[in-house]
């Protein structure tokens, strides 16, 4: 794992920039998986993410999107 992915992991899971872009890492891998709060536009930096057409979006994507949700379930579990 790279310095970067392990400190993502120790700060929340992902960083943000200074223009609103949330980037997240998949586990094992590099890819850089970004998400802009504001457009709710999704990106991902792999092979499948960039040459495919139609519907965007890509394993690591939704990888990220269910691990998002189910964190957002356990929370509203307990209140």
């Amino acid at each position: 794992m790279d310095m970067l992915s392990t400190a993502m992991n120790i700060f929340g899971g992902y960083y943000e920039t200074n223009r609103g872009w949330r980037h997240y890492r998949v586990p094992n891998k590099t890819y850089d998986i970004r998400f802009h709060p504001l457009t709710l536009e999704w990106e991902c930096s792999c092979p499948a993410y960039k040459f495919k057409r139609g519907n965007k979006i890509c394993k690591h994507i939704k990888q990220i999107q269910e691990n998002r949700w189910k964190k957002y379930i356990k929370t509203m579990e307990y209140k």
